[in-house]
């Protein structure tokens, strides 16, 4: 297939990669072309503006980082009908966008659907990346062995908006997880506990996630750089949940604290940082 692709970032240069492992012809657009330039080396087209790399494709994959991200690429330049051509979006936006962005696309002439995936770089270049479909049956038919290029079992969740509701769910208890966890090693560490104890004692509890163990050499040595996913990008999604809750007449106290310590963060200069960084912020550093 011919394959547009968009957006080159932690996440969308190894998802890239696997198009082109899989023996896709791929165009490729990214506002900073030097992030995408390893691509060409790979057999990747590099274009110098979207029009280009839409130029005889079949698919469009889109993973950009956020919403006017994607409108910026897509309507606000000259790129003709969208004839023939699928948009798969796989980045983190709201339920009302993805729908809003399904609408606009078809008056275009083209199709979409929504894939935002669980994961990172690490899971990305291990095509290992949870995948989550909003999508009509014959649409996730249709493309779930091209999503296999990115992860091994694709889940048709619902209709547009589903995929997008569910991703933002999950975002939700990182920036949950990673506050929460920040201010107990605090306490402990600040108290003079044995931090291994601390840690043997979560993992046999049901109060542990694999992300306490993962993050917590960049907690104890204070590592923030080379992120997996980062404080500034941790900030628009939770900015989403909070609208996202209050559409759904849901309590956004404790949603709006998280956001404003992450926020925090972001002010101190750790925004371009590993999420794991509010730590710094949390216990005062």
């Amino acid at each position: 297939m011919n394959i547009a692709f968009f957006g080159t970032g932690i996440l969308g240069f190894p998802m890239a990669e696997k198009i082109l492992e899989a023996g896709h012809r791929l165009r490729v657009y990214n506002r900073t072309k030097v992030k995408a330039e390893p691509l060409a080396k790979k057999g990747a087209v590099l274009c110098a503006n979207p029009a280009e790399a839409l130029k005889d494709s079949d698919v469009v994959v889109l993973v950009l980082a956020d919403f006017p991200a994607v409108e910026k690429v897509l309507f606000k330049s000259d790129l003709g009908s969208f004839k023939g051509k699928t948009f798969i979006q796989m980045g983190t936006i709201a339920s009302k966008e993805s729908r809003m962005l399904a609408q606009k696309i078809h008056n275009c002439g083209g199709e979409y659907f929504e894939c935002p995936v669980l994961g990172s770089k690490i899971e990305a270049a291990s095509a290992s990346l949870i995948l989550m479909v909003g999508a009509t049956p014959e649409q996730f038919k249709q493309w779930r062995g091209f999503l296999q290029c990115f992860g091994r079992q694709p889940r048709h969740i619902g209709p547009v908006g589903t995929a997008s509701v569910l991703k933002l769910a999950l975002n939700h208890l990182i920036a949950s997880h990673a506050v929460s966890f920040s201010l107990s090693l605090g306490l402990v560490q600040k108290s003079g506990v044995d931090i291994s104890q601390f840690m043997a004692i979560l993992g046999e509890s049901s109060l542990t996630a694999p992300m306490f163990a993962k993050k917590l050499p960049n907690w104890l040595e204070h590592r923030y750089d080379n992120p997996n996913f980062s404080l500034k990008h941790l900030v628009k999604d939770v900015d989403l949940i909070v609208k996202e809750a209050r559409d759904n007449k849901l309590d956004t106290t404790v949603i709006r604290s998280i956001k404003n310590v992450l926020e925090k963060s972001v002010k101190k200069g750790l925004g371009g940082k590993d999420y794991s960084a509010v730590y710094e912020t949390i216990n005062k550093i």
